[in-house]
């Protein structure tokens, strides 16, 4: 039957097959331009996942806002008049920011030992580092020996201190995933209604949409942050760290991992198959079924809305090395028939090529995607 179809259809067809093909790649390959990555929690989560829906119950109970964080470690004593009017400024300038809701750092966490007083008059007044007559030494031991400040807000060698820049509260994406989660129980228990099966259709995309707005966003912030952080580098070290920074520095990484892992081992296949063909036509043959190959997956996942994770980041890597490998078989063994029927012309060979090498290919690309 495989014979049949690629000896009447394929080789009796070529030049039909060949641009039919091609108009398939040119499509995907404009699919492709849709292609995303996501290294967000839900990417490594499942939706009921009860570890995922423990902590959204208590997220609820107990909010607390996203926030980035800088450690800073100015030169000099910390407490200085110097560094504290550098914290000062540092402080104003990131408030300033975009999304920004406050900045909390030891020049305003409460006091309450320095020094100890009533609690009714900390009712009243409560002391911070900037209000008068704060005793700087007793300040320095509370904030060495309070359990909360005491490796949170200062080392213990009192070098460095955090600023806790505390993001505004995405009130939007919160109730959209509040109502996902809704419908998406109600649709695992059969309980969905046919309104409320339209309504996650379009909640879906919303969502996404949402998601990738304030992603851009978040983005941004993390670029304004870090450039505020540039202009006080020669006053003191400064580390950023966050959930955002976080995910946002990964979403660059796989992007970066992409384009470089790809190029690198795009190379060195290049320099594999001169090494083993000495041939031009056997270079740029394989290059050009990995290529069409890794497009091809690149298309449907930009088609069909699905985006790479930091898990299946890898997939172009892995697509290039697999598809590489099959074709180099169908290359050896076509070279093999070539020398074995000396006579034999171009279609015979393809097909004898082909027909040799199908169970083979099938069952490697079977057993690559079982594996997988």
């Amino acid at each position: 039957m495989l014979r049949r179809f690629y000896e009447d259809f394929i080789l009796q067809h070529s030049l039909v097959v060949s641009f039919l093909l091609l108009a398939i790649f040119l499509f995907l390959g404009y699919e492709a331009r849709k292609l995303e990555v996501d290294a967000s929690a839900e990417t490594l989560l499942l939706e009921d996942d009860k570890d995922l829906r423990l902590t959204r119950t208590i997220n609820k109970r107990y909010e607390s806002p996203d926030f980035l964080v800088i450690a800073i470690t100015p030169k000099g004593d910390l407490l200085s008049e110097k560094n504290l009017v550098f914290l000062q400024q540092i402080k104003d300038d990131l408030s300033k920011l975009e999304m920004v809701d406050s900045v909390t750092s030891l020049l305003d966490v409460p006091l309450l030992e320095s020094p100890p007083r009533p609690l009714q008059e900390l009712l009243q007044d409560v002391p911070t580092l900037q209000s008068p007559g704060i005793d700087k030494e007793l300040a320095k031991q509370e904030f060495l020996n309070s359990p909360i400040y005491r490796n949170l807000l200062v080392s213990t060698d009192f070098r460095t201190t955090a600023l806790q820049v505390n993001l505004q509260k995405d009130e939007v994406f919160q109730a959209l995933v509040d109502r996902r989660y809704e419908l998406r129980q109600k649709e695992k228990d059969g309980t969905l209604a046919a309104g409320e099966k339209e309504e996650l259709a379009k909640l879906l995309i919303d969502f996404k949409q949402h998601r990738d707005r304030m992603r851009i966003k978040q983005h941004q912030l993390v670029q304004d942050v870090r450039a505020v952080m540039d202009n006080y580098r020669d006053e003191a070290k400064l580390f950023l760290g966050g959930i955002s920074m976080i995910v946002d520095d990964l979403i660059t990484y796989v992007k970066n991992d992409l384009q470089v892992f790809g190029l690198g081992i795009l190379a060195f296949l290049i320099i594999t198959l001169w090494v083993i063909f000495r041939q031009f036509r056997w270079i740029l043959l394989p290059i050009l079924c990995c290529g069409f190959a890794m497009l091809a997956t690149c298309g449907i996942l930009g088609m069909f809305g699905w985006e790479v994770t930091v898990v299946s980041s890898n997939f172009i890597s892995l697509q290039l090395i697999i598809t590489m490998a099959i074709t180099i078989h169908l290359i050896v063994r076509y070279r093999e028939l070539l020398q074995k029927y000396t006579k034999a012309n171009q279609r015979q060979l393809v097909l004898k090529t082909v027909l040799f090498m199908s169970k083979p290919c099938l069952y490697t690309a079977l057993t690559t995607i079982a594996g997988f």
